[in-house]
């Protein structure tokens, strides 16, 4: 009956619609043959290579403060580890290091995740979206471009809904809204409103398994509700904000970005299964939160001015760069479900949960910039940029007198890209930066708390080669320094010491051939600690989770003889990696394999397209590390999904 509802829907649409425009939007969306490299490239609901927004060169850019909006800084609040933006606000995203990166004004260490707006176009356009799967999910997306005065005044709006169905058997209703304006008053000035909405009713946290010892959880069946069914959460989380853009004379440029973030959680529960023996019993408990909210303006405005000269071109720009970040969080309580057997079930009521005050806290940072680029056509470009950063954070704990840490802090960066042949192209760079690290994971003595501010660097070096027109291999070498926290003697998580990522990463990219596109990447990690408690033995010199080596080879070939048909493959492949602190238990490496199909075709004349995917084929199973949490989580098993999107 699910499945009738929503190819209703889409038939609905489609005949309402009508056939009288005929322009791609969604039905042509494809990471694959938009990505220019392999590092990470997400297009509507796909999404390719090595890196997300939550994980480059082993760190979390979110995290970092490295999230753009149209290429202006956004401070995003506690966002999911699957997506930053809903796909009804943003056309996708591109994950920018090394080379990629150097085009952005004041890089910090831990890439950058550069989000896409669905900018209204000058043609009028609706698109709907339908999908099936993985396991029992179902969902439909519906947006418009709508143009209101040609050439000043557009419009783009979009709404959706998902039944969801995840590893954990969670079954949330969601619930997504989306508005993208954009007003040209005149040649010279462009304003984007935007905003985008969505609620979440019924999301189950992935449980969180800790061992007793070295060793790794049994294997337990996945897509098994083995949590209790009342420990569901309700979350509403809103972005939006106003971009301007104009051109002030001839060389000066000013953009500028107003922006407000906000995540309230009514309700909110996470399951942990801690002393976990290796025939499987373990202490199930509950730890439940009262209201907690995460709220942030954030704003950046630029002044540039550019300058051409012959073969040279130089740009000066001054920039601010600004937030207020304020949270409400703490007060949890933590209740025992007793000694169970992990993967299996037995239901108790759900207990009374009085909860105790919570925290307050404030964040307030400022920083001013000035930066100088210079291009030499045919030879290559430098910058150089310097951030003053001030920071101030206050905490208003339940006990207690008021707590307030500040930091003054210089942020140098540099970056120079020399053209050593018309096909390849040096590159390196140099990055400082300032970053929070959230707070404290709920398996921690200090669970909930904010966590101390850090300074970070990181600095990279690599070639560039045009393999062919729309073709290219890049390899970097990096290393990134920082504070490392974790879980000390007494089970607080804090500063234990400093972690450096040194590795190499490889790309190579683009259409090889008539149908025929390829993303392959592979990144060679050496993650090593160093401190107090790896020098007393307490834990070892490679940090939880990290990937020594890591794969991604996304393929795609429908030649035109195939009249709209192609088809897919995705291989990942992961190494051994350490499981515990101590480092001495292991996760065996794995190869996970996912095949699919593409059929685009016409509904009238509205373009369309059908996508069908199943992923893990092989149904492997292997543990994974949750690298927030430190805990231990099932790989999902093998699952099916079918997308059809049309656009009229």
């Amino acid at each position: 009956m699910r499945n009738i509802t929503v190819w209703r829907i889409i038939a609905l649409s489609v005949l309402v619609g009508g056939s009288h425009c005929a322009w791609a939007q969604r039905a042509n969306e494809n990471a694959l043959e938009s990505a220019q490299d392999a590092f990470g490239t997400t297009v509507g609901n796909e999404s390719i290579g090595l890196y997300t927004p939550r994980d480059v060169r082993g760190f979390d850019p979110v995290q970092a403060g490295n999230v753009r909006v149209e290429g202006l800084y956004f401070d995003r609040q506690q966002p999911s580890p699957q997506e930053i933006f809903i796909s009804t606000l943003v056309s996708g995203s591109t994950m920018r290091v090394g080379i990629s990166a150097q085009s952005y004004l004041f890089p910090a260490p831990t890439g950058i995740a550069d989000v896409h707006l669905r900018i209204p176009g000058e043609k009028q356009v609706t698109s709907a979206v339908a999908g099936y799967g993985p396991y029992e999910r179902y969902s439909i997306e519906v947006d418009s471009q709508i143009p209101l005065i040609a050439d000043q005044l557009g419009l783009s709006l979009g709404g959706g809904y998902i039944r969801d169905d995840t590893n954990d058997v969670a079954s949330p209703n969601v619930y997504t809204g989306a508005a993208v304006a954009r007003w040209r008053p005149t040649d010279d000035l462009e304003i984007i409103p935007f905003g985008g909405y969505k609620y979440t009713d019924g999301r189950r946290n992935r449980s969180a398994i800790f061992t007793a010892g070295p060793f790794l959880p049994p294997e337990i069946p996945r897509h098994v509700l083995i949590t209790q069914p009342w420990t569901i959460n309700l979350e509403t989380d809103a972005n939006y904000g106003v971009i301007a853009n104009a051109a002030l004379s001839d060389t000066w440029r000013l953009r500028a970005g107003l922006f407000r973030s906000l995540v309230v959680r009514e309700k909110f529960f996470a399951n942990l299964f801690q002393n976990t023996q290796q025939d499987g019993t373990t202490q199930y408990s509950v730890v439940a939160y009262p209201r907690q909210e995460y709220g942030s303006f954030s704003s950046e405005v630029r002044l540039s001015d550019t300058i051409t000269s012959g073969d040279w071109r130089h740009t000066f720009t001054a920039a601010l760069r600004g937030r207020i970040a304020q949270k409400v969080f703490g007060g949890s309580v933590s209740k025992s479900m007793g000694t169970v057997v992990l993967g299996e079930l037995t239901e108790v009521p759900k207990p009374a949960f009085v909860f105790g005050p919570t925290s307050h806290d404030k964040v307030n940072q400022g920083t001013g910039g000035l930066a100088y680029n210079a291009i030499w056509a045919g030879v290559g470009e430098f910058s150089v940029g310097l951030q003053k950063t001030f920071y101030h954070r206050t905490l208003n704990p339940p006990t207690g007198a008021q707590t307030a840490t500040s930091d003054s802090s210089f942020l140098p960066n540099a970056t120079l890209a020399v053209h050593v042949l018309d096909n390849l192209t040096a590159f390196g760079s140099y990055s400082r930066g300032l970053e929070e690290n959230g707070e404290a994971p709920n398996a921690a003595a200090n669970r909930g708390e904010a966590l101390p501010v850090v300074l970070t660097s990181q600095i990279d070096a690599g070639l560039r080669y045009a393999v062919a027109p729309g073709v290219s291999a890049i390899v970097t070498a990096f290393e990134i320094k920082k504070p490392y926290l974790g879980l000390d003697n007494t089970n607080l998580f804090t500063t234990v010491g400093d972690v450096r990522h040194r590795g190499i990463e490889v790309s190579l990219a683009g259409k090889m051939a008539e149908g025929l596109n390829v993303a392959a990447g592979a990144v060679f990690l050496q993650a090593r600690l160093s401190g107090l408690l790896v020098d007393q033995g307490k834990i070892g010199r490679i940090p939880i989770g990290r990937t020594p080596r890591f794969g991604r080879f996304d393929v795609e070939y429908g030649p035109p003889s195939w009249k709209g048909l192609s088809a897919d493959m995705q291989l990942e492949y992961r190494s051994k990696r350490v499981a515990t602190a101590d480092n001495l238990a292991f996760i065996q490496g794995r190869a996970i394999v996912s095949l699919g199909g593409r059929y685009r075709f016409k509904v009238g004349d509205a373009p369309a397209s059908l996508r069908a995917q199943v992923r893990n084929i092989t149904n492997t199973f292997r543990w994974d590390i949750n690298l927030n949490q430190f805990a231990f989580v099932p790989e999902e098993k093998r699952r099916y999904s079918l997308t059809l999107a049309v656009d009229f």
